[in-house]
C-alpha cells in the first residue's frame, strides 16, 4: 500500500461517524476531494497525503503531528499542522490568523490550503441553491458577509502563486458566484 492509501485508511478510521456540517455526507468525502485537487497540482505523495491528512490533526481525537510524523512522515505532519486552526480562538481570530498566515506559508501548505478552500466552496455552490439563506446556519459564524469575507481574503492571499491554476480560477468563479 503506498502514502496516499495509507492515508486514505487513516483519514477514514479518523473521521469515522463524523459528518459535513449540515449533511448526511460522511465528512472523510471532503479530505478526499482535497486530495483530489491537490492531486491535479502535483504528484508529490506527501503533500497529496497531507491533503488528505489535513483536518485530522484539528478534528480527530488522538491524532497529533507526532503521531502523523510515525505514521506517515515529518514532512507530512509539518504540511498538516500548517494547515490546521487553534480551536481554542474565536472565529475571527482563527480565519484572520489563517489569512494572515497563508501568503507566507511553504507552497505545499499554501496548496492544501487552496484544495481545502475550493472543496468548502463547492459544498456552499452545491448546496446553497437547495437550502438557500438558511445554509449559512450551517457554520460556527452564521453571518454570509463574514463568510465571505474569509474566502475572499483566502482568494487575495494565494491569487500571486496561483492565478494560473486551475484549482483557483475555481475557486475565484465559486466566490464570485456565492459571495459577489
Amino acid at each position: 500500500m503506498n502514502m496516499i492509501e495509507r492515508a486514505i485508511q487513516f483519514a477514514t478510521k479518523a473521521h469515522e461517524g463524523q459528518l459535513r456540517k449540515g449533511t448526511r455526507r460522511p465528512y472523510i468525502v471532503h479530505p478526499i476531494e482535497v486530495g483530489e485537487i491537490v492531486a491535479g497540482m502535483t504528484k508529490d505523495e506527501e503533500i497529496i497525503s497531507a491533503a488528505v491528512l489535513h483536518d485530522t490533526i484539528e478534528d480527530c481525537e488522538g491524532v497529533t503531528a507526532d503521531v502523523l510524523a510515525l505514521e506517515f512522515s515529518p514532512r507530512v505532519a509539518g504540511m498538516v499542522l500548517g494547515e490546521s486552526e487553534d480551536k481554542s480562538k474565536t472565529w475571527m481570530e482563527r480565519k484572520s490568523a489563517t489569512i494572515h498566515s497563508i501568503g507566507q506559508a511553504p507552497r505545499e501548505v499554501q496548496m492544501i490550503a487552496l484544495a481545502d478552500k475550493l472543496s468548502n466552496m463547492r459544498d456552499i455552490d452545491r448546496d446553497y441553491p437547495k437550502v438557500g439563506e438558511d445554509l449559512w446556519n450551517r457554520f460556527r459564524m452564521k453571518d454570509k458577509k463574514m463568510i465571505g469575507w474569509y474566502y475572499k481574503g483566502i482568494r487575495d492571499a494565494l491569487q500571486s502563486v496561483f492565478a494560473e491554476e486551475a484549482a483557483f480560477q475555481e475557486y475565484c468563479a465559486l466566490i464570485e458566484k456565492n459571495f459577489e
